[in-house]
């Protein structure tokens, strides 16, 4: 064989090789799940993934009311996944075994004597301009379907999102001229349910880039009082 034909060959080996390790990689990358707490009046809750033993009292897999954490697990590997409060270990308010690929979030809503649970694929998008994405979801049991819009523009985002619904991500320009976003949450009669505003350039939380996710849930003050509310959840 010829020096440059050898030379041919072994590249060929290297970049075969090289092409194996990148799969390999692949399919031994983590499911990633974003456990969201939404649930009213119960504080933490303690997320155990896998059948290894957790120490209640000393663990850090905490999620605070309001709030939201990354976990992992091994992809396609049907793993156990626990979500307890605090204050009642014993009884699961989610326990699945789960065999999943790619990103996902998991909220939890309800109060302290009933819990619902919203589990949802993520499929965040890349962005090399000034973008943020933006998806909407509707966890309202008592609005019904709602309507999204920007403060002081008269055409909506959208309209007829029904409870248990989520949008796409919805690209929004974040430059310092386009200012701060004014999102409005509506039911169909055009009742302001809430709002929130998102400063895309805000130095602690910065948009620009990134996905995001507004979330619209009810609130419990009482048993005869209960109000909307937005919660901003960081994507990727």
């Amino acid at each position: 064989m010829k020096p440059i034909s050898k030379l041919i060959v072994v590249i060929t080996s290297i970049v075969a090789c090289i092409s194996c390790s990148k799969e390999d990689g692949d399919s031994s990358r983590p499911t990633t799940i974003k456990v969201v707490n939404l649930i009213n009046g119960t504080g933490n809750v303690i997320v155990k993934t896998g059948d290894n033993p957790i120490n209640y009292a000393t663990t850090r897999a905490r999620v605070a009311f309001d709030d939201f954490k990354n976990f992992s697990i091994p992809e396609h590997s049907n793993t156990r996944l626990d979500i307890v409060k605090e204050t009642d270990t014993i009884n699961p308010i989610y326990s699945e075994s789960l065999s999943l690929k790619g990103i996902h979030s998991l909220y939890l809503l309800g109060d302290q004597d009933e819990q619902q649970v919203f589990f949802i694929e993520d499929n965040p998008r890349s962005f090399t301009d000034s973008i943020m994405g933006v998806r909407f979801i509707n966890l309202s049991k008592v609005s019904g379907a709602i309507a999204v819009n920007i403060a002081g523009e008269v055409n909506p985002l959208l309209i007829g999102l029904d409870l248990e619904s989520a949008t796409d991500y919805m690209e929004f320009p974040v430059r310092e001229s386009d200012g701060v976003y004014l999102f409005e949450f509506r039911d169909v009669s055009g009742n302001l349910l809430s709002n929130i505003t998102i400063d895309p350039l805000e130095r602690r939380n910065r948009s620009i880039k990134h996905n995001l996710s507004l979330v619209v849930y009810d609130q419990v003050l009482s048993p005869v009082s209960t109000f909307q509310r937005v919660s901003r959840i960081n994507n990727y």
